[in-house]
């Protein structure tokens, strides 16, 4: 086991009448853990601030843990519920083409320099939930919303330009900028667990 920086982010959204289903994008970072609950909170509001883009008003911040370890069954070492005192931040991207179905996403890839067994390239990938369909083409991102994506995986400007940029969990790596897959995925969306432990 190694000291890693991971941060997992938990969203809710209205699904199959269920208005506060849940999904979580989990990111790991080159710089250090934070060693206090406040140092945390600054990498928790510079993600949220950069993933907020990419979301609708309609999808709500949740809740987020932090993680000190590579350790895949590791315990959080740092909580926040938005909903406490609430009320809890939502997303700022704007209505555009068509609205996806709950179990239709996005998907950003980032490029490692590692190739896996048949030589090809190992990617990053973060699936977005809550997207948009272009109304002229249903198996395409909708272009303004493309654009933000193609924004966030930016290494200078997106998600991997806070906290010494993003690596994965396993291996300190450089990776390339981002660019979203130009054609809706599906991501099925995953029956909630028990809250994570705390580490003691």
């Amino acid at each position: 086991m190694a000291s890693v920086t991971g941060l997992t982010l938990i969203k809710s959204f209205a699904y199959r009448g269920d208005a506060t289903e849940e999904f979580s994008n989990t990111y790991h970072f080159k710089n250090p853990p934070p060693g206090d609950d406040a140092s945390w909170t600054v990498v928790m509001n510079d993600a949220v601030a950069k993933e907020r883009s990419c979301f609708p008003a309609w999808v709500l911040y949740s809740r987020a843990y932090g993680y000190d370890s590579d350790d895949p069954k590791a315990h959080h070492v740092f909580q926040h519920d938005f909903t406490i005192p609430g009320p809890p931040p939502g997303g700022q991207h704007p209505e555009a083409g068509n609205r996806m179905s709950g179990d239709q996403a996005a998907c950003v890839r980032w490029r490692t320099g590692r190739l896996n067994s048949d030589g090809k390239p190992i990617y990053l990938r973060k699936y977005l939930h809550a997207g948009f369909i272009s109304p002229s083409a249903a198996d395409d991102l909708e272009a303004t919303y493309k654009a933000q994506l193609e924004l966030f995986g930016s290494n200078t400007a997106g998600i991997g330009s806070i906290h010494g940029g993003l690596r994965s969990r396993t291996h300190d790596e450089t990776v390339t900028d981002g660019t979203p897959i130009p054609y809706v995925t599906t991501r099925t969306l995953k029956r909630r667990g028990r809250r994570p432990k705390r580490a003691s």
